[in-house]
């Protein structure tokens, strides 16, 4: 498997919704829903790519023959006070779990939040979502804090877990 590794793009639209639909039905570990992504039009996220560049978000992709299978999210206020930080979100398409996406996305989105001068990334995990936990462990992330009822899925609250990782 030859994967791209770069940022998306507004030609991407059709195939990062076609992402986002599936991984939001792939696992509770998002905060949107399915329904919610299915009610998304590619208008409309078209739109999102295009007016990224004024909201400060970007997003690292894999790429496989034209589909998307992850993404790395980073998310940067204007506000003069925190530009210096990004709030992210990482997601891989579940069929490639384990096979290293989530590490070269990552490593993407980072480089592109250095370039742009970005020195703290923080993100808000599952508590109980051991994988992705180890994961941002094993990439420098310190634990900082705890979301409580961060999630309400099937009637039930799940906490948060927050994380920080300082850029050099």
């Amino acid at each position: 498997m030859e994967f791209e590794y770069r940022l998306v793009t507004e030609e991407d639209a059709s195939a990062y919704l076609d992402f986002f639909r599936s991984i939001a039905g792939e696992s509770d570990n998002l905060a949107c829903s399915a329904k919610e992504a299915d009610a998304m039009s590619i208008e409309d996220e078209r739109s999102f790519i295009r007016n990224s560049a004024d909201s400060g978000w970007f997003s690292a992709v894999a790429v496989l023959d034209g589909r998307i299978c992850g993404s790395c999210d980073i998310r940067v206020s204007q506000r003069e006070r925190i530009r210096h930080r990004g709030e992210m979100g990482i997601a891989v398409r579940k069929e490639y779990w384990g096979k290293g996406v989530a590490q070269h996305i990552f490593d993407t989105a980072v480089s592109e939040a250095r370039r742009r001068g970005i020195r703290k990334i923080s993100l808000t995990v599952r508590s109980d979502n051991e994988r992705a936990k180890a994961f941002y462990r094993k990439n420098g992330f310190s634990l900082c804090g705890t979301d409580r009822m961060l999630f309400l899925i099937d009637g039930k609250y799940v906490d948060g877990q927050l994380y920080d990782l300082i850029l050099d």
